[in-house]
Formats: C-alpha cells, structure tokens, sequence
C-alpha cells in the first residue's frame, strides 16, 4: 500500500525501504553502537530523504524520560526573563536536555494550563515564575510537589507552601543595599515606588527600603512611599504625584527600572537635573540602563545564574536516585548594586 503525502514516516516505512528490521532501524537513528557504522549512516540518509521526524513523546513514553524540561515565566519578552531562559537552556545543553518555554502573561488560569500541556508533552521537570494573579494553583502545586516530580520555582515563587524548592534573589537585601547606597550619597528625603504588596518580591524590597531608612534614622510616612504597577507609564504618573507632595523627595527608589527610567523622563522633563536636583535608583538592572541619559543605577538580579542553578537543581532531581537527597530548599542569591550616572554624586 503506498503512502499519503500526508502521512508521516515511520520506522517501519524506512525499514521497509532499506529491508531492514525496524528494530535496526530504532538502534541506527539512536546511534547504537551495535549497528555497524555503516548502517547507522545508511539509516540516518534514507530517514532524512524520507522526512522522517521522531515521535520524542512516544520514546519518552518507552524510555520512562523525555530528557526536557518545562519552563513557565510571566513574558518573554521581559529582558530578566530572557536572561533566565538562556540560564536554564546553556545549563540543560550540557546535560543532554531540551527546553520547551511557555507563557503565563501574568494570568495563574492560563499558567495552569501551561502545567497540563507540557506534563501532557512528558516533559521531565518543570521550572516556574508564577504569575501575579496567584490564582488558585497553590493545590496544584502542592499535589506536584508531594508526588515527587521534579519542579523548581524561580524569581516570583508560592510562599505560603511549606515546601518551595526554589532559586530566588535576596529581595529585601536588594532594597536594603539600594536604598542604603542613596543614603550613602547624601540624600536624606528618599521616597519608594514599591511594587503591589501581595507579591514577595515586591513586599520584601519595601522592607528593605525601611530598615535602611531606620538604620540611617531617617523619616517614612505615608508622603513617601506609592504604590505603582511596574510599567513606564505609572513611573511618569508617580513621579508627578509625588512631585506635589511636601516636603519632595531627592531621591526615589523604585522596585522596577521600568518605572524608574519613566519617572527619571518625567523629572527631566520639568527642567530637573539628575542626580544634582533628584537621583533615581531601580531595581533589575534591565539592559536598557545602560542607553538612557543618564544611566540608571539598579540591583542586579544575577538571571542568568538564577537561570543555571534552577536547571541545575532540576535536572539533578531528575536524574538522582530515590535514595538520593532532591534539592527541594529554597536557595537565595546575594543581588548586586550596579551604580550609574542616576546616582552617582560623589
């Protein structure tokens, strides 16, 4: 019977064609040393002028492992993410694994069924920065976790899980050392734009903003600190606003670049000059930086090590064995200050 052009090869169809058993054929295209050289080559040309194109689920299926991973972050076209992704991928290359990326867009609905579809692809692990909008995948992952299979959250992970195996940055440490360095310069009224305070991330560089602040014995009330989704908008937006406020502030914080580089627009806007009149400090260290005028001073978030050990760990509860101890702890990374013409005083 001939093939539909529609139809896929199979290993039978390529055994069929070089009169081979198909088994020979399977040991061939996965370079068993048992078949001859010479076959393997014969194999592997008559697999590519017949299009042939493996089927990785069913063999993940027979072998028990897919050798992939499942990564989930909120956007990718995020630089922080980005920097993760390419962590995650140059760490999986050197073990003999393949990535698969998936968004969220910040929706923990469409995060869940990011989780079913690559489970449903037999992917080995999972690697995960859960979405703003929690949702109600605690449960879920919770049920994962205690069955054993091997997930990894990063950057924005459940907190309220008793068990997190996760990599994550010393956020509170990051707000500290930001706000501190502002004190370090001179500046006494510092004002924050932090982040929405259900998130940990976001709540922890705030209270890192205060202990500085406490530290230096300096005043926070309410006139200092606003709340602000992280884009470029609500920075120029918060910028006015506290610009209004008495007394005004002489430096901001803010728990995003994004924000931070849009209230920096806003100030010059009005005529002011930075950091003479009013310095800016952010928080990500986003490559875009570097080509503002001036240079924003940020924390840094190590995302490419971030990306490397998470793959790291996962991999690792992969491939252990059940008497073996999984990597299932929290691991927290120091952040950086990267210091730039934003602040940059002295």
């Amino acid at each position: 019977m001939s093939k539909k052009k529609s139809d896929k090869t199979t290993i039978h169809d390529i055994a069929y064609e070089l009169g081979l058993n198909a088994s020979t054929v399977s040991r061939a295209l996965n370079n068993n040393l048992a078949v001859s050289k010479k076959t393997r080559e014969l194999v592997k040309a008559k697999a590519l002028e017949m299009n042939y194109q493996p089927n990785f689920i069913a063999a993940a299926l027979r072998r028990g492992r897919s050798n992939t991973l499942g990564v989930i972050v909120p956007a990718i076209d995020r630089a922080f993410f980005g920097r993760v992704i390419r962590g995650i991928e140059e760490e999986a290359d050197e073990a003999g694994f393949r990535v698969i990326v998936c968004q969220s867009f910040d929706s923990s609905e469409r995060e869940r069924e990011m989780v079913d579809t690559l489970r449903g692809l037999q992917v080995d692990g999972l690697l995960i920065s859960i979405a703003k909008d929690t949702g109600d995948n605690l449960k879920l992952y919770e049920k994962l976790i205690s069955s054993g299979f091997p997930i990894q959250f990063f950057d924005n992970v459940p907190t309220s899980l008793e068990v997190v195996p996760a990599v994550i940055i010393d956020d509170r440490q990051g707000g500290y050392a930001a706000t501190k360095h502002l004190i370090d310069q001179g500046y006494k009224r510092i004002a924050h734009l932090r982040g929405p305070q259900h998130l940990h991330i976001y709540r922890n560089r705030y209270l890192g903003y205060l202990d500085a602040m406490k530290e230096a014995g300096l005043e926070v009330n309410d006139d200092s600190v606003l709340e602000i989704v992280s884009h470029f908008d609500s920075g120029e937006e918060a910028f006015e606003e506290l610009w209004k406020r008495s007394p005004r502030p002489e430096a901001i914080f803010s728990a995003s670049d994004f924000s931070a580089v849009s209230g920096m627009k806003a100030a010059r806007r009005r005529g002011l000059r930075v950091p003479e009149d009013i310095a800016f400090m952010g928080f990500s260290n986003e490559p875009f930086n570097e080509l503002v005028s001036p240079t924003l001073s940020s924390v840094d978030q190590q995302p490419i090590t971030m990306g490397r050990i998470a793959s790291r760990r996962a991999i690792k509860a992969i491939t252990s064995k059940e008497d073996e101890e999984h990597p299932n702890d929290q691991l927290v990374l120091m952040p950086e200050i990267v210091v730039r013409e934003s602040s940059a005083t002295k």
